[in-house]
């Protein structure tokens, strides 16, 4: 009898979640072995590296000059928790006009 490897039944999901995007202008990411979260500048024509600079989430905005030539396989997409993105909303919402 023949067993299933384990493949992904829905194809779309697979290349959702699977296939790497790349890292993007105006991102925030997280760079390996580094506090913080930092926003990409930009990207090399290669997608090899970026510059980056430190991004303060609940101000939005810069908080230092970007760090040049970062590899990108070192970077990870930040990815908000429930309760800083509560905080964030409610931040903004506050602040609003």
């Amino acid at each position: 009898m023949l067993e299933s490897p384990g493949l992904a039944i829905g194809s779309r999901l697979w290349e959702t979640v699977g296939m790497d995007q790349g890292i993007k202008v105006g991102q925030l990411v997280v760079p390996d072995g580094s506090v913080g979260v930092y926003r990409v500048v930009t990207v090399s024509p290669d997608g090899e590296t970026a510059d980056i600079e430190k991004f303060d989430v609940a101000e939005q905005k810069s908080l230092s000059d970007p760090l040049r030539t970062v590899a990108t396989n070192k970077l990870a997409a930040y990815q908000e928790d429930a309760k800083e993105r509560a905080a964030r909303i409610a931040r903004e919402a506050v602040t609003e006009d």
